[in-house]
């Protein structure tokens, strides 16, 4: 053995009988045993050219699939082409390893002086080359090295899966299954290198380097099988195939076209999908699901939400949204309110024409005033002068334009009358005129708006007491003054509380109030 420095009788003995040990191992591997590593090894070599042939046929269907579907395949062909530069580093490292080994690390460089007539190594029962090479303390480490890399390549193919959630099972069983792996045997003293190579011929080494090689393209091909099935393995499978007829809408007024979509639809009969419409869970019958409602109102509705599919990949959700239209039993333009547009309000209006979708219809006033469109056939009369004026609502089908009309009659807010809290003018309890603390203008529960508010600007207060005189104070706002609510605090029967001189402010501007009057009893 090689060594530095001066050596140590015992160490001198130790390698003379390491020499002889040697050479007792080498006398006692047959021409026979070497001759059958040699065999197999050639056989391990055409079993490797056939790997290679079938990961290059999954190769050459991913390149298909990427002209055929190319979103869907790219992710897992990605990920094969990388399986694949990461085998063929590998690969090479090891063939470049067994060159070292058979050439005598680079020292013969003679291909006759290599491989013997009928192709078997000249060193094929050498033990000393590899041994410095693979495991001895003062070689190149090139054992622990490789030991390295075959689990660096393992670990670094099985990675590849692991976006993929479809392929954890792969991921799993190839792990547990391959045999690129470099690990010493459960009990053994001995490091993994030292297994394989240590007391080994070179013909068993370079056949077992040559396994190695066959365990990665091995481990390569399950990648590649696992990921090309990934691009399918998501896809939902049918059992059922339905003709559905699908008409653009049931019913057509006369002279306009009927027009329906004719299209073959598939389901899986074994599978219960979940059916989500508009927030509420439906049960599937033979692929289908019957969504009924009974609207209350015209317009235009939507419908939204989705059906869950099982699959390899997990529960996946399939949204839809779609819109419906409800129209009246006959042509109509109507006010919500009446047939009264009122000046200063958001007058709301509702355009509806039979069998024509709300979106296609036009509508416009005629008058003074505008229509605001709030989509779905509802619109907002904005209206500014007393009169009258028309509602116009046009609506195309199949190139004929239809026309209706309404005439509507355009007016000024009612006047609001006043209240001390909730008390109008008249006679009220000394208890319930005392529990009162402002001054309000309502339209009353007779006016068809609901919210038209009116605020108090300012107007005079007056106690006026059955004995004595009245006391006027000036209030502002809607709250009462201090002053006031005392003098309504000593409130007897007989006495009069009386505000007048008014104003309120509105949708329609300020405007007076008719004064109130209330007596206590």
């Amino acid at each position: 053995m090689a060594g530095g420095g001066k050596v140590s009788p015992r160490q001198k003995m130790i390698n003379m009988m390491y020499l002889v040990l040697t050479a007792m191992l080498a006398l006692n591997v047959s021409a026979e045993i070497l001759k059958a590593f040699y065999l197999v090894e050639q056989s391990m070599v055409k079993a490797g050219s056939n790997i290679d042939a079938k990961n290059n046929d999954i190769m050459v269907n991913f390149a298909k699939q990427m002209k055929n579907q190319p979103e869907k395949t790219k992710p897992y062909y990605e990920q094969a082409q990388k399986a694949e530069k990461i085998t063929s580093d590998f690969v090479k490292y090891v063939e470049d390893l067994k060159t070292q080994i058979v050439t005598h690390d680079g020292k013969v460089t003679d291909p006759k002086k290599i491989r013997e007539e009928d192709g078997q190594l000249v060193s094929k029962s050498d033990i000393e080359i590899h041994a410095f090479l693979m495991i001895s303390p003062e070689g190149p480490g090139k054992g622990k090295e490789l030991r390295e890399q075959v689990n660096k390549t393992r670990d670094g193919l099985l990675a590849l899966l692991k976006p993929f959630k479809t392929l954890d099972g792969d991921a799993k069983r190839i792990g547990e299954q391959t045999d690129l792996k470099a690990n010493p045997e459960k009990g053994s003293t001995q490091t993994w290198e030292s297994e394989l190579f240590e007391h080994s011929p070179q013909a068993a080494v370079v056949t077992l380097l040559t396994k190695i090689q066959n365990d990665a393209k091995n481990t390569n091909a399950e990648v590649l099988t696992a990921l090309f099935s990934g691009i399918t393995a998501a896809d939902v499978s049918f059992d059922q195939l339905v003709a559905k007829f699908i008409p653009d809408k049931s019913a057509v007024a006369l002279g306009e076209k009927f027009t329906a979509d004719v299209i073959l639809t598939a389901y899986d009969s074994k599978q219960q999908n979940q059916v989500v419409i508009n927030g509420q869970e439906y049960k599937m019958e033979n692929g289908v699901v019957k969504y009924e409602v009974q609207p209350n109102s015209a317009g235009e509705f939507k419908v939204n939400g989705h059906i869950v599919v099982k699959s390899k990949e997990g529960d996946k959700p399939y949204p839809f949204e779609s819109t419906y239209s409800v129209f009246k039993g006959e042509a109509s333009i109507s006010a919500d309110k009446m047939n009264v547009l009122y000046i200063g309000l958001e007058n709301p209006i509702t355009v509806a024409v039979p069998g024509a979708n709300p979106n296609d219809v036009k509508a416009s006033l005629q008058g003074a005033g505008t229509l605001i469109n709030k989509g779905g056939g509802r619109y907002v009369a904005k209206v500014s002068k007393r009169g009258d004026c028309k509602i116009v609502a046009t609506v195309t089908v199949d190139g004929k334009t239809k026309s209706y009309n309404m005439p509507f009659r355009i007016r000024s807010i009612p006047k609001p009358e006043a209240r001390l809290g909730t008390l109008e003018s008249g006679t009220h309890s000394a208890g319930a005129v005392k529990a009162q603390s402002g001054v309000y203008g309502t339209l009353g529960e007779g006016f068809a708006y609901e919210g038209v508010n009116y605020k108090i600007v300012d107007y005079t207060f007056v106690f006026a007491p059955k004995k004595g005189d009245a006391i006027p104070i000036q209030g502002r706002g809607t709250a009462l003054p201090g002053q006031a609510k005392a003098l309504m605090s000593r409130a007897r029967t007989g006495d009069r509380i009386i505000i007048d001189n008014i104003r309120a402010s509105g949708p329609d501007g300020t405007r007076p109030l008719s004064p109130l009057v209330i007596t206590v009893r």
